[in-house]
């Protein structure tokens, strides 16, 4: 472990003053600086050291509420690492779940067909820091993922079939440890950083680093990065049927009716998410499109608008102040208006409807509509006519996806997207469906690009 390290092993932590006192810096993409308390993040700079030297920080891959991931060098293997270091709070529950989950699968069949797509740990060990001790779980390091493509506004192709979302599917690496530090760092960008500073002008407490750093993005990595092999991660809220918990994390785009009305967890649970995560892959949208923050009214609100109306032993309920569900009785004139009304026009899209929307990037010839300036969007005449100038990048041209497959896709959706949990298809049923197999004509290669990664 580096000297910085043994320093904050062997100090005592400094009490933070009542009033939060640190800054949070001005970089995109930083965890909240509140978090580095007793019980919170470990501070790390690049680097440092862990594991007697074996594992070398090089570059930072992001952070969740609970960790912070940081591109290792392992020394040993020479091999990139991910280095995920718990919050010393959540490290000290009773059994890690992503160490619990993950050796579970590790003891299955290595022969079972799952396994190639489930990023196991390397290894895992304790540090002590002024905030505690932090469980760190190393892994392989992968590419972006699934939803940090979108966010790049990398078209996605092809069929992926725990708590899945688009943030935890991400794409193996090609070819990646043999690279140079030096030439991570030129395809991914050297480490930004911004030093910590107080409000008060206080020193810093030990608690936090001397500066932050911002994550890594795979903006500049090009598909010879990348294999066509994806893998599931984190798995820090995973759990195992036979115990399932009492609240969920996972993002309210994805949560299951069933979540939001009762608090109950299962694999009909996880297949929503599925279907959630496949509907974002395909379309680059989310199929429950949440725009105030994910509170239950709003995204059942979206389901609604989707599905229609909801079973009547969830229709009679709303949600308090608190988020929690109670009888609409209770509230009497006070109660909010009804989930579905015959006729509210908001109640207007199909599932059928949603998938004919969808379009792809088009690469074939030139088409007339192509040759055309398209019509501008009301923002940029609302703001042509306040007088600001701006140029936006050309609009890519669009094709909207054939009828056959918004049709398959639309059938496909549908038997994921059901109130019931016990209505929707297990995996292996949805596995066989034909959307999955079926070869339509704007899925195929165009000009040697991979299918399921395009600019």
């Amino acid at each position: 472990m580096s000297s910085q390290m043994e320093q904050h092993a062997s100090e005592q932590p400094i009490a933070l003053p009542t009033d939060f006192d640190y800054r949070q810096p001005s970089l995109e993409r930083i965890e909240g600086m509140e978090n580095y308390v007793r019980g919170g993040y470990h501070p790390v700079l690049i680097g440092d050291l862990f594991r007697d030297g074996r594992y070398k920080v090089i570059h930072k891959l992001g952070h969740g509420a609970f960790a912070t991931v940081w591109l290792a060098r392992d020394t040993h293997a020479q091999r990139y690492v991910s280095l995920k270091i718990l919050t010393a709070e959540v490290s000290e529950e009773e059994e890690c779940c992503d160490v619990k989950v993950l050796d579970f699968l590790s003891q299955r069949s290595s022969s079972h067909p799952g396994r190639q797509y489930i990023c196991f740990l390397f290894d895992h060990f304790w540090i002590q820091g002024p905030n505690g001790s932090h469980l760190c779980l190393v892994s392989e390091v992968l590419g972006p993922t699934i939803e940090q493509l979108l966010q790049l506004q990398k078209r996605l192709r092809g069929r992926v079939a725990q708590d899945l979302t688009a943030a935890n599917v991400a794409f193996e690496l090609a070819n990646f440890d043999h690279y140079t530090e030096e030439e991570v760092h030129l395809r991914l960008g050297s480490p930004k950083t911004e030093l910590v500073t107080t409000a008060s002008g206080n020193a810093l407490s030990p608690s936090a680093p001397r500066y932050v750093v911002q994550p890594a993005t795979f903006s500049n990595v090009g598909s010879e990065w990348l294999k066509e092999n994806i893998r599931l991660l984190d798995f820090g809220i995973a759990f195992f049927e036979s115990s399932p918990p009492e609240f969920l994390g996972t993002p309210p785009g994805f949560m299951a009716p069933e979540g939001w009305f009762e608090s109950k967890y299962g694999q009909g649970t996880d297949l929503w998410a599925v279907g959630c995560t496949i509907f974002t892959i395909r379309s680059g949208q989310p199929v429950i499109h949440i725009m105030l923050g994910g509170n239950p009214e709003e995204v059942i609100g979206k389901i609604v608008e989707v599905l229609g109306p909801l079973p009547s032993k969830w229709d009679s309920l709303y949600f308090d102040e608190e988020c929690y569900p109670r009888p609409r009785e209770e509230a009497g004139d006070e109660a909010p208006p009804p989930w579905y009304e015959e006729d509210d026009e908001t109640v207007a899209l199909s599932l059928r409807e949603i998938a004919e929307g969808i379009e792809d990037e088009y690469h074939g010839p030139p088409r007339p509509e192509d040759l055309v300036e398209p019509p501008k969007l009301d923002y940029e005449l609302e703001m042509e006519a306040q007088g600001i100038t701006f140029i936006l990048p050309p609009r890519k041209p669009m094709a909207k996806i054939s009828r056959n497959e918004a049709i398959a896709f639309a059938d496909f959706m549908c038997r994921i997207l059901r109130y019931e949990p016990s209505e929707r298809p297990s995996a292996d049923e949805l596995s066989k469906h034909h959307w999955l197999s079926e070869d339509y004509p704007d899925t195929r290669t165009v000009d040697g690009a991979p299918p399921w990664f395009r600019s």
